[in-house]
């Protein structure tokens, strides 16, 4: 067959047959999404002190939380993002599992963020064939919303 082809033929058949098999297309392995009030979350860490929330966020994510216009809306959202991974993996917070195994990092553009896991949280993402975290936040001055999403 090869031989029958014209010379410019030739070439493109010869790149398409050493081309790779394209990769197996992602799978989602779960998906999860929530809602957190922001006045609420605001008056329940009013009532704690500070190492209520240093408990749940990092120092850095504190940090860029504090710089922004309305920090509270960040930390909302940022909670949301906990609350959202663990509902896709399908566990909860549970055994050794930490608040702090999350993290949202700022993204390379402006408004992408990503979701960072560690510890026993991304030892249940890894024994579950997670790949790759998908992360989406929005906040108003009253609800903060996350929705995650787990491709294996």
């Amino acid at each position: 067959m090869y031989a029958r082809l014209p010379p410019i033929a030739r070439v493109f058949f010869f790149r398409a047959a050493v081309a790779r098999a394209p990769a197996e297309p992602a799978v989602i392995l779960g998906t999860g999404f929530d809602l957190v009030d922001v006045a609420r979350f605001s008056r329940v860490a009013s009532r704690h002190d500070e190492g209520f929330v240093a408990g749940l966020f990092s120092e850095a994510e504190r940090a860029w939380c504090a710089r922004q216009r309305r920090p509270a809306e960040h930390l909302s959202a940022r909670f949301a993002a906990r609350e959202a991974a663990l509902k896709a993996l399908g566990t909860g917070l549970v055994g050794r599992m930490s608040w702090k195994d999350m993290e949202v990092v700022p993204g390379r553009s402006r408004g992408a963020v990503t979701l960072v896991l560690r510890g026993e949280v991304a030892a249940e993402a890894a024994r579950q064939g997670v790949c790759r975290v998908h992360l989406a936040l929005a906040t108003t001055r009253e609800v903060a919303a996350a929705s995650v999403v787990l491709e294996g």
